[in-house]
């Protein structure tokens, strides 16, 4: 399943403006202008997303907070799929998480 999602996804987003589809720690990950806003794990997809959206769909039970080590990431979302194919229903969310992750800003300390 984890390599089948993998594919699907590839298929889905690399045909998205500026997306560019890799490979790292053994998972496929999903970069527009060099951030990363997707990438599999544990056998579901990690999406990067407002807060906003990351609370609706932890709400309707969608998916679940990201949790890495003892924290849990406030941005960060994992939804898994009974079938892989059933991700393409989610491309919305998938572009969402991409022009976050474009538009936000960097603070620099000066």
């Amino acid at each position: 399943m984890k390599n089948e999602l993998s594919t699907v996804l590839a298929a889905m987003l690399q045909k998205l403006p500026g997306v560019v589809v890799g490979k790292k720690f053994n998972s496929a990950n999903f970069t527009v202008r060099k951030k990363v806003f997707a990438f599999t794990k544990d056998g579901g997809v990690v999406l990067k997303l407002p807060t906003k959206t990351v609370k609706a769909l932890v709400r309707t039970r969608t998916a679940s907070l990201l949790v890495m080590g003892k924290r849990t990431m406030k941005e960060w979302v994992v939804i898994h799929y009974k079938d892989s194919a059933d991700a393409k229903k989610h491309l919305a969310l998938f572009k969402e998480a991409m022009d976050y992750v474009s538009t936000k800003a960097i603070t620099v300390c000066a």
